[in-house]
């Protein structure tokens, strides 16, 4: 399942993977209702969990998507290096330069641009406890994360791992536009990589004209201080209606390519989907998620700087050295341990002597200790259960799930003969105190007081208990 979210709905598609084929069994949007939370988070969690158990999706890897409100972006130009040495460089760049950042937080970043020059460089950073907290949430859900990206990178994926959509021209720059509400991803690719990403908000009139002017404007000024790529060609996911935005960009020489992303090649839906375009980034982490490719973001497994040099070759010559001594001690300790063998076969024969005397002085002693235990113990386990059936709630209220029985004396229940551990989840805690009650009043069983906490699964029986009960005479 991949999944993103911004203040207003989670948007959702769940597929089977079949090597690089993509079977879409259901897409669609949840609305997210915040205002009785303190956050969109535990409000995500909650929308999450209704649709997941509304429409019968059972555990599953999750790829999450953040957008760009989650994600500390810094553009850097970095000197001259190799590429093993960036995310150092970067990540000292961004401890100056991001206010609270800490060496802990994940940072992955993409090369836009290598030159002879040095390097430029898009760093994007979530915090530590932000990225704790969405495993935590959604792993206790059922749907544990295997990724969490950017949408714009997996919306340039998407076209970058399909090159029947670059019409053979997979070297030439192009401009990829993917609309998610007001929230816009410009994206632009070239030479099978991604050159600059602008991400923006649009306000909510005059969308396709302002849309034409934003694009405009990022194609003629370039990003950042760069300079403009020529561009003559826009990808965009829609349904194809934006017809007036077409209009529009033809008129600065631009084409425009309309794509469905559930149509693209590897890619089937059962259904048509309203505004396709939203779906865009999941189908993007779908298609690297079927071709076991690593993405070019990724907050759980960012890129790091390389490990520490490698010290194998002093310690196999360390080893070899213990290993000399190790095979001196070894034939020394031979000679100790060759006389220490002969005295031990005296002790041994001498043991074997008084251990048959002790035999035949004492037979069958301990199938006397073992029959001794069992009538002091004098517990008829049938008759503790027709008990049991008497006083244990209906299965409305009660349903035990495991019941461990146990003979024996137990030191620190004053006249117990035996145990019996129950554990299973119960409509609502004084059902246990009742049951306790019952089990005392009869004067045959002490109960301990049970030990309750919430039930994940929830419905009818939202309570989990374990407790243990004790005949005693």
């Amino acid at each position: 399942m991949a999944i993103d979210w911004d203040e207003m709905e989670c948007r959702y598609v769940v597929a089977t993977l079949q090597g690089e084929k993509i079977a879409i069994r259901n897409a669609g949007i949840v609305p997210i209702d915040d205002e009785e939370f303190d956050s969109t988070l535990p409000a995500l969690a909650t929308a999450l969990y209704a649709l997941c158990k509304e429409e019968k999706i059972g555990s599953c890897p999750l790829l999450v998507s953040l957008g760009r409100n989650e994600v500390e972006w810094l553009q850097q130009k970095l000197p001259p290096c190799k590429e093993t040495e960036v995310p150092q460089l970067l990540k000292n760049q961004v401890l100056r330069e991001i206010s609270g950042s800490t060496e802990a937080d994940p940072l992955d970043y993409l090369v836009l641009e290598s030159s002879s020059e040095g390097h430029r460089v898009l760093a994007l950073m979530i915090s530590q406890t932000y990225r704790k907290t969405l495993t935590r949430t959604f792993r206790s859900l059922g749907y544990p994360p295997t990724r969490i990206g950017i949408r714009a990178s997996n919306v340039a994926e998407l076209v970058l791992h399909n090159s029947a959509l670059l019409d053979g021209e997979a070297d030439k720059p192009r401009l990829v536009v993917d609309i998610v509400g007001n929230d816009v991803d410009l994206i632009i690719i070239a030479e099978g990589r991604i050159a600059a990403i602008r991400s923006f908000r649009l306000p909510a009139e005059q969308q396709q004209k302002n849309l034409a002017d934003e694009i405009e404007r990022t194609l003629t000024i370039g990003l950042e201080g760069d300079d403009p790529l020529p561009v003559q060609h826009v990808v965009m996911f829609s349904d194809g209606t934006e017809t007036e935005l077409s209009k529009y960009l033809s008129q600065i020489g631009l084409t425009v390519q309309f794509l469905n992303p559930f149509t693209i090649p590897n890619v089937s839906a059962s259904t048509n989907v309203h505004d396709p375009e939203k779906f865009a980034p999941l189908i993007g982490s779908l298609i690297i998620q079927s071709k076991n490719a690593k993405p070019v973001v990724d907050f759980l497994h960012p890129k790091e700087a390389p490990k520490p040099p490698d010290y194998t070759r002093p310690a196999v010559f360390a080893l070899a050295m213990l290993v000399a001594v190790c095979v001196g001690l070894y034939f020394w300790n031979q000679s100790v341990i060759n006389g220490m063998k002969k005295e031990l076969e005296t002790i041994k024969a001498t043991h074997q002597q008084v251990a048959t005397e002790i035999n035949e002085l004492t037979p069958g002693w301990n199938v006397l200790a073992q029959t001794w235990n069992w009538e002091a113990q004098n517990v008829v386990w049938l008759d503790v259960l027709k008990d049991l059936s008497y006083v244990l709630p209906s299965g409305t209220d009660l349903v035990v799930e495991q019941m461990t029985l146990t003979t024996g004396q137990t030191n620190n229940v004053r006249g117990a003969t035996g145990s019996i551990a129950l554990s299973g989840i119960v409509r609502d805690p004084a059902i246990l105190m009742k049951l306790m009650g019952d089990l005392h009043s009869s004067g045959r069983y002490l109960m301990q007081v049970p030990r309750t906490w919430p039930n994940p699964a929830g419905g009818g029986y939202p309570v989990r208990f374990s407790t243990t009960i004790y005949p005693v005479r």
